[in-house]
C-alpha cells in the first residue's frame, strides 16, 4: 500500500527512510473538508425549506443524465412519493430539478441529449415533444426556477431551482414537493425558493455575473 500511495504521489520517502505527506495529499484533504462543509450548508437550506413550506425539501444531481435524489428532508409519510427518496433516479425532462438542470444547457445540447432519453407519457401532462419543453426551458431560464406540475406524477407538483458553487457552474438543484400547487402557493414558494438558493450559492462561493 505504502509503494502505491508513492507512486500516485500521496506520500514521499525521505532520505531518513521516513514517509511524509506530500501537497497532493493535503488538497486531497482540504478537498474532503470543502465538500464536508457543502452538505452542512445544503441539509441545513433544505432543512430551513421544509420548515418554512411545510413540504418536502431535496437536493438532487446530474448523474449519467439522469436526476439522482441525494437527499430529503420533511417526509414524513413513507408513502408520500417515491420521487422524494433518497437514491431514487428520474429522468431529467419531467422533474423540476431536472429541468432547472438542463436549463443550464444550449437548445442543441438539450435536442442531443433527448435522443437519448427514454422518453414516455407518466402523466398526460409528462412532456414528451422536444420543442414544448424547449418552450418550457425558456421560461425557466427567465423566471429562475422551473416547475413540475404532475408531469412525472398525479398530485405532485414541485418547484426547483439551481445551486451554483465557486466556480460559478451548477453544483445542481433543490427542489420542494408537495400535493397542491396553486398560482398564490407557486408564488410565495418559488420566492423563497430562489431566495434560498441565491444565499446558499453566494455561500458557496458564487458571483452573480
Amino acid at each position: 500500500m505504502v509503494y502505491t500511495l508513492v507512486e500516485n504521489g500521496y506520500i514521499e520517502k525521505r532520505n531518513n527512510n521516513e514517509y511524509s505527506l506530500t501537497l497532493k495529499a493535503y488538497e486531497v484533504g482540504i478537498n474532503a473538508v470543502q465538500n464536508l462543509d457543502q452538505i452542512s450548508l445544503i441539509n441545513s437550506t433544505l432543512a430551513d425549506l421544509s420548515r418554512e413550506t411545510g413540504r418536502v425539501a431535496q437536493f438532487s444531481i446530474e448523474d449519467n443524465s439522469q436526476l439522482l435524489c441525494v437527499q430529503s428532508i420533511g417526509q414524513t409519510a413513507p408513502s408520500f412519493s417515491v420521487y422524494t427518496n433518497v437514491g431514487r433516479r428520474s429522468p431529467l425532462y419531467y422533474t423540476s430539478a431536472g429541468k432547472a438542470i438542463l436549463s443550464t444547457y444550449s437548445n442543441n445540447e438539450i435536442i442531443e441529449r433527448w435522443g437519448k432519453f427514454d422518453v414516455k407519457p407518466l402523466t398526460e401532462h409528462t412532456i414528451t415533444d422536444v420543442h414544448a419543453l424547449l418552450k418550457d426551458i425558456s421560461e425557466i431560464k427567465q423566471r429562475h426556477y422551473a416547475l413540475d406540475r404532475e408531469e412525472n406524477e398525479y398530485n405532485i407538483f414541485c418547484v426547483g431551482a439551481l445551486v451554483m458553487n465557486y466556480t460559478n457552474t451548477p453544483l445542481d438543484a433543490i427542489s420542494i414537493s408537495r400535493i397542491t400547487l396553486t398560482g398564490e402557493e407557486e408564488r410565495t414558494i418559488s420566492e423563497t425558493l430562489v431566495s434560498a438558493v441565491k444565499r446558499l450559492s453566494a455561500t458557496l462561493g458564487y458571483v452573480m455575473r
